[in-house]
């Protein structure tokens, strides 16, 4: 697999999620405070509601934008079979009647990205599967969920 596609197509995930959250935030933002949001009564709470929403999809979209951060300067090693999984690492995993890829990146965990004809989904070392594939090799297998470390790329 191309890592440096693959890089390239994370960053633009991470990229667009910041433009969809911090576009919405902005429309939650105006429509908090526009008029016809105003309080009609001590019960409610439309303005504040809006205003709620606005805050946590600003505070999502940083953390897109921090997540891209994340990837300046990471290195893209090349792993084989006996190389332990570590940052920058393609892991293909075999579930009972299925198989995945996954990338081990610092950070926007759960970002699904197409790159060489196949569904990547981002996972990092602070997540309950991420957090088992680092230091394990080819042929390995993972507690929970249950999987089979087919290759490592």
């Amino acid at each position: 697999m191309n890592k440096s596609s693959l890089l390239q197509a994370i960053l633009e995930a991470l990229s667009g999620q910041f433009d969809s959250f911090r576009t919405f935030a902005k429309k939650a933002r105006v429509d908090g405070n526009d008029a016809e949001s105003k309080s009609e009564g001590k019960y409610d709470t439309r303005s504040i509601e809006e205003n709620y929403l606005a805050d946590g999809l600003a505070k999502q979209a940083q953390a897109s934008a921090e997540a891209a951060a994340a990837y300046e300067g990471l290195e893209l090693r090349t792993f084989d079979s006996v190389t332990p999984i570590d940052l920058g690492a393609v892991v293909e995993l075999e579930f009972p009647g299925e198989s995945g890829w996954y990338f081990l990146g610092p950070a926007g965990g759960g970002t699904e990205v197409e790159c060489d004809g196949r569904t990547v989904t981002v996972v990092t070392p602070e997540s309950p599967l991420g957090g088992q594939l680092v230091g394990l090799r080819a042929g390995d297998a993972t507690e929970s969920p249950r999987a089979t470390i087919r290759s490592v790329e």
